[in-house]
């Protein structure tokens, strides 16, 4: 792959990275994680354009490929793409902490991790700071609490002791479950969007317009853009489904799929949002000179 392909090719995921960070991060998935189901997911890909031509998968050719050992890329076959905790080089600090709770002595007592007050810089003895403060050295511990708290690790106790719920510290695959329907449609979406974008031209997506409205006028638009949507893409799916584009009997030769979805989209913007401060103190300095005169 030359140089400006590659450039080209993180730019476009840096843009899908930015977009799936912060719904990651929302749902407590760590960055450990995410990259197993990346490593394996770009595994399989690899082996399956191998299937594509007819060749079986080369464990050694798809290991130069993606740039994962030989002996991983045989243990990532053997199962569907997956987050594989046993494949982790990095636990994050919650991780950490939760394993010194269920496993250090002076945190963990008759099989059960002890519950602990939450502390501050000054307590002496056990607490969740100090804990904190042993396992995840150097991060601030009122941050690793409050993931802990977010991440539903723990509970709060009548007592404002917190007590770990979370039962195992060993590493587990985390399942994953998809409606294959809205992943279908979302995957035709980012393949025409790169398409487009791996072409240089506007092949396949045609953008009309965004505008900000009044919120209180939302469902009213959210309703007529649906409503003319459902029109034009059932117009659509007419025309595709004639007869004359149908490939005849027999026809053994390469075929292309060609398909239609149509969608709106709409953010809540924060007051800021869409205006630079400094466009709008510009903008508000224009008005008042003109005010003035």
């Amino acid at each position: 792959m030359s140089d400006s392909r590659k450039t080209a090719a993180l730019g476009t995921a840096r843009t899908i990275f930015e977009t799936l960070a912060p719904h990651l991060i929302e749902s407590g998935i760590t960055t450990s994680e995410a990259e197993t189901l990346l490593r394996a997911i770009c595994v399989h890909e690899a082996a399956r354009s191998f299937s594509e031509h007819g060749r079986r998968p080369n464990v050694s050719q798809i290991s130069i490929k993606t740039g994962v050992d030989r002996h991983v890329v045989a243990e990532i076959l053997k199962t569907s793409p997956r987050v594989d905790g046993g494949v982790e080089t990095r636990r994050d600090a919650t991780s950490r902490v939760i394993a010194g709770w269920l496993s250090d002595a002076r945190y963990f007592k008759n099989g059960q991790p002890l519950a602990l007050p939450v502390g501050d810089p000054r307590s002496r003895g056990r607490a969740v700071w100090s804990l904190v403060e042993d396992y995840a050295p150097g991060v601030w511990p009122r941050l690793v609490i409050d993931e802990l708290i977010r991440l539903d690790l723990v509970e709060t106790l009548p007592d404002g002791t917190l007590r770990c719920i979370h039962t195992n510290s060993e590493p587990v695959e985390t399942p994953i479950e998809v409606d294959e329907s809205s992943c279908q449609l979302l995957r035709d979406a980012i393949y025409s969007q790169l398409d487009d974008m791996k072409s240089g031209r506007r092949r396949s997506w045609r953008r009309a317009q965004s505008v900000q409205i009044t919120r209180s006028k939302a469902h009213l638009v959210r309703k007529m853009v649906r409503d003319r949507l459902d029109s034009i893409v059932s117009e659509l799916a007419d025309e595709l489904d004639s007869p004359r584009w149908k490939p005849a009997k027999g026809d053994l030769g390469r075929r292309t799929l060609i398909g239609i979805s149509a969608f709106s989209f709409e953010r809540v913007l924060s007051e800021s949002r869409g205006t630079d401060k400094r466009t709008k103190k510009l903008r508000d300095r224009r008005g008042s000179r003109r005010a003035s005169r």
